[in-house]
C-alpha cells in the first residue's frame, strides 16, 4: 500500500514546490510593479514643469502676449503628448537662465551646452544647430583670421549670458558690450556703438528685420563655434518626466512632423543634425 502511495506523495511534493515557486514569483512581480507605480505616482505628483524660453526670433519670441517661434511650436506639440498644460513664458535669457539654474521642474529652451551647464541641467535633443559668428557692416573692410585679433577690433556687441559671451571670454576678449535683448546689439552695430555683432546665424535675418535692416547690410567675418541646441531640464526634475519628454520628441521626429516644422522656419543648412531621428538624454553631471 505504501509503495502505491509513494508516487502520489512525490507528485504532492512537486505540486507544493511549484505552488511555492509561483507565489514567490508573483510576489516579486507585485513588488516590482508596486515600485514602478510608486515612481509613476512620484512623477505625476511632482509640481508641473514650468516652461521658459527667450525672445530670440525665429526660434522663440512673443507676439501679442503669446509665445511664438520654431522651438515654441515644437514644445507645444510635445506638451500634447506628455499632457503638460503650462503656458510658455518668454523672458530675457539672463533671467530665464537664473530661474532654471536655481529651481527644480523647469524646462528651458532652446539651450546650448557647455561644461558649466552640464553640471546644472539634463539635456534632451538635439532640436537645432547653428554657427555663432561675428558680423560687421557690409561696407566694413575688416578681416579676422584668429580669435585673438578680436581683442583689438573695438567694441563687440553680444547677448548677455549666452554661449557667444562665454566663447568670447574664453578667448580672452574683454571689449564686450552686453545686451539684455538680442536686437539691442544689432541696433548698436548700425549706430556705430560696436564694430562687431556676435549672434547665431539662425537668428540674424529675423533680428535684422526687427530693427528695420536688410540681411545684405551685414556680413559674417569670423565663426566662433557651431552649437547644438537642446531642451534643458533643471536639477530636481523627476527622471520619468524627462524620459517622457524624450519619448515624445522621438515620436515627433520619426513621424516626419519635426522636419515639416523645421522647414517652416529655416532652410536645410543644418537640417541633418536637427532632424535626425536620434534623440539623446544627456544626464546632469554629478
Amino acid at each position: 500500500m505504501g509503495k502505491c502511495l509513494a508516487p502520489f506523495k512525490f507528485m504532492l511534493k512537486a505540486l507544493t514546490l511549484a505552488l511555492i515557486l509561483t507565489v514567490t514569483v508573483a510576489t516579486c512581480m507585485l513588488v516590482s510593479l508596486n515600485a514602478q507605480a510608486a515612481q509613476v505616482r512620484a512623477a505625476v505628483s511632482s509640481p508641473e514643469l514650468r516652461l521658459i524660453t527667450e525672445p530670440w526670433a525665429p526660434v522663440s519670441y512673443e507676439e501679442s502676449g503669446a509665445a511664438k517661434g520654431f522651438a515654441v511650436e515644437l514644445v507645444e506639440q510635445l506638451q500634447l503628448s506628455v499632457e503638460n498644460e503650462q503656458q510658455i513664458e518668454v523672458m530675457p535669457w539672463a533671467r530665464a537662465l537664473s530661474i532654471a539654474e536655481t529651481r527644480a521642474n523647469v524646462l528651458l529652451f532652446a539651450t546650448s551646452i557647455n561644461e558649466t551647464r552640464r553640471n546644472k541641467f539634463h539635456f534632451v535633443g538635439p532640436i537645432l544647430s547653428s554657427k555663432i559668428s561675428l558680423f560687421a557692416l557690409a561696407e566694413d573692410e575688416i578681416e579676422i583670421e584668429r580669435a585673438d585679433e578680436l581683442k583689438t577690433v573695438g567694441a563687440i556687441g553680444v547677448y548677455r549670458d549666452t554661449i557667444g559671451e562665454s566663447l568670447l571670454k574664453q578667448a580672452g576678449v574683454t571689449n564686450l558690450q552686453l545686451a539684455s535683448y538680442p536686437e539691442h546689439s544689432a541696433k548698436q552695430l548700425f549706430r556705430g556703438r560696436v564694430r562687431l555683432w556676435c549672434q547665431a546665424d539662425v537668428a540674424v535675418a529675423s533680428l535684422l528685420e526687427k530693427v528695420g535692416e536688410q540681411a545684405t547690410s551685414v556680413k559674417p567675418v569670423f565663426v566662433l563655434d557651431e552649437i547644438v541646441l537642446y531642451l534643458a531640464f533643471s536639477k530636481g526634475t523627476h527622471q520619468q518626466v524627462i524620459e517622457h519628454w524624450a519619448e515624445a520628441l522621438t515620436a515627433f521626429k520619426t513621424s516626419g512632423k519635426f522636419k515639416r516644422l523645421y522647414t517652416k522656419y529655416f532652410d536645410d543648412t543644418h537640417l541633418s543634425i536637427s532632424v535626425s531621428d536620434s534623440v539623446d538624454i544627456l544626464w546632469l553631471n554629478h
